[in-house]
């Protein structure tokens, strides 16, 4: 996903109108297409943030009383607060960041934390003590990470057309709208499949029939 998203971001400069070449329509359709790659691109990054997001949430609670026996529903709730307040302290500054920078920048940065966070999380358990604290914390990191919302957004608004902009803001959100809603589901069925799967006195009461 990286590697796309530094593809995606080395695209032409996009808002503004690209030079000219008369009689070369090859070039026009050159840009066009390199455009629309980074915007799907960007497409993806949302929805994937999204679901990030969404598929933990359904898990947190017996994972926290899994590690830590002290966790109480309080501490639910900070945990499941720290990731929107790591993004709202990073929009601002990968925003900051895109402002004057090359935009790969911040993106690929916060894709970096993002995935190291989501490993620090799945290690939370490690620890011998203040687990419930390393799972506020890699929560945290995962919403800072997730601060590259607001880059996305802007880059997309900058790589399309005044005609294309409505269309393909529509799609952005529909993309994250639709991590939202996969991201819940997939934890579900995953719970689902282990909780269809027989015991083993399931299993030997069916070996004694089939006998």
């Amino acid at each position: 996903v990286v590697s796309l998203m530094v593809k995606a971001v080395e695209a032409p400069a996009v808002g503004r109108t690209p030079p000219v070449v008369e009689h070369d329509d090859h070039h026009d359709d050159d840009d066009y297409k390199s455009r629309w790659r980074s915007i799907r691109v960007m497409y993806f990054t949302m929805f994937l943030s999204s679901v990030g997001f969404t598929i933990v949430i359904t898990s947190l609670w017996p994972y926290l009383q899994k590690i830590d026996d002290s966790v109480n529903a309080s501490f639910l709730g900070w945990v499941v607060a720290a990731y929107s307040l790591g993004q709202m302290v990073a929009s601002p500054i990968f925003g900051l960041w895109s402002n004057y920078r090359p935009r790969k920048e911040p993106l690929v940065c916060s894709i970096s934390i993002n995935v190291l966070a989501n490993i620090y999380y799945a290690y939370a358990y490690l620890p011998r003590t203040n687990n419930k604290f390393h799972t506020l914390m890699s929560r945290a990191l995962v919403g800072f990470g997730a601060g590259n919302v607001a880059v996305v957004r802007s880059y997309v608004a900058g790589a399309t057309s005044l005609k294309e902009r409505t269309s393909s803001m529509a799609n952005m959100s529909a993309c994250q709208a639709l991590g939202f809603i996969l991201g819940p589901e997939s934890t579900v069925l995953m719970t689902m499949e282990d909780s269809f799967k027989p015991s083993t006195t399931h299993q030997k009461v069916c070996s004694v029939f089939l006998i």
